[in-house]
């Protein structure tokens, strides 16, 4: 088999996670991107990479071999037509989140992956690896906590927005047409995929909802946000036929108050809580337990390491990567 290749579509910031990711690989790396400044710093960064204007370019030069991945990683406006160009060419789609805007765009590139006979993956797992969701879905399946009835996620960051605080040069992300949404479409893909990596349910009901966006001194001057910068919910999630729980949810990545981070479930007879994302500068993350003994609470505390753990950015294209290798052993 030849050495497979990683077409890149984008050269923006998120594209160096995926080069780096693509080379430790050992793939060989081919980008585009019309924006010429773009693809020649991008060029400077990973000088081993061949590219290309644009993606018509891209594939009308290159030859396409099973197994190879192309890599969408553009504003979420354009992820459907670039999608469907690298169908079109033979690859298999690896697509930054949100994978689409809307539940119509999702329908067309489900058709069209189908009809191509080919994988298409978005990047929201990329926490669902980390060695505390490991740990969370081992404990929850251990019957620790008994009956689970309640679960919380809260992350609160007071100044984060993408095209205002973050990556300001971006303002793509603050337009709802070429963006999706706010904080809800760029962060609680992540939210939803790490926690409902560990509860795996099958069903999840809206029960009340609310998004927000604050006004700062820091905001655009002459530029529309359009987007939501935090989100709140509660939703009902049923387990199985049996088991409702109730998820209270909370997203900003601009608020006024308080920055707080939870992740937590609870039953009958105990409580965790985890991390999704390596808050240590020595790369631990950190798991608690809390039970009861003899009427007394008691708490344990962990710290895991994440050294023999791939960076999580670069966990979406190394999950596709052993997907398609099983694949393509069976064809």
């Amino acid at each position: 088999m030849s050495k497979r290749q990683i077409f890149l579509i984008g050269a923006g910031a998120i594209a160096y996670h995926h080069a780096t990711a693509a080379q430790r690989l050992g793939a060989r790396l081919v980008v585009c991107d019309p924006n010429a400044e773009a693809v020649a710093r991008f060029s400077q960064a990973h000088p081993d990479a061949v590219c290309h204007a644009d993606a018509d370019a891209m594939f009308a030069a290159e030859t396409v071999n099973e197994g190879d991945i192309a890599i969408v990683a553009v504003p979420p406006a354009l992820h459907l037509p670039l999608a469907r160009t690298a169908l079109n060419a033979g690859c298999h789609i690896l697509c930054e989140k949100p994978i689409v805007r809307e539940l119509a765009e999702f329908a067309e590139l489900e058709k069209a992956a189908q009809a191509a006979g080919r994988y298409v993956v978005d990047c929201s797992v990329r926490f669902t690896g980390l060695p505390s969701q490991a740990w969370a879905r081992d404990t929850l399946a251990s019957g620790a906590l008994g009956d689970v009835y309640r679960a919380r996620l809260i992350n609160r960051t007071n100044r984060a927005r993408p095209g205002v605080e973050y990556q300001p040069d971006s303002r793509w992300f603050l337009n709802k047409a070429q963006s999706g949404g706010g904080v809800l479409m760029d962060w609680s893909v992540y939210d939803f995929a790490a926690l409902f990596d560990v509860l795996q349910p099958i069903e999840v009901e809206v029960l009340a909802a609310r998004i927000g966006q604050i006004e700062t001194g820091a905001d655009p001057k002459g530029i529309a946000i359009e987007v939501e910068s935090h989100v709140m919910a509660t939703l009902a999630v049923w387990l199985d036929d049996k088991t409702r729980i109730t998820l209270e949810y909370e997203r900003a990545n601009g608020c006024h108050g308080a920055e707080t981070s939870e992740l937590s479930i609870e039953g009958t007879q105990g409580a965790m809580s985890w991390q999704w994302l390596p808050p240590y500068a020595d790369d631990l993350i950190e798991v608690e337990f809390y039970g009861d003994e003899g009427g007394t609470v008691v708490y344990t505390q962990d710290r895991l390491s994440m050294s023999e753990q791939p960076h999580f950015h670069d966990m979406p294209l190394v999950g596709l990567v052993k997907k398609l290798e099983a694949w393509i052993r069976t064809r």
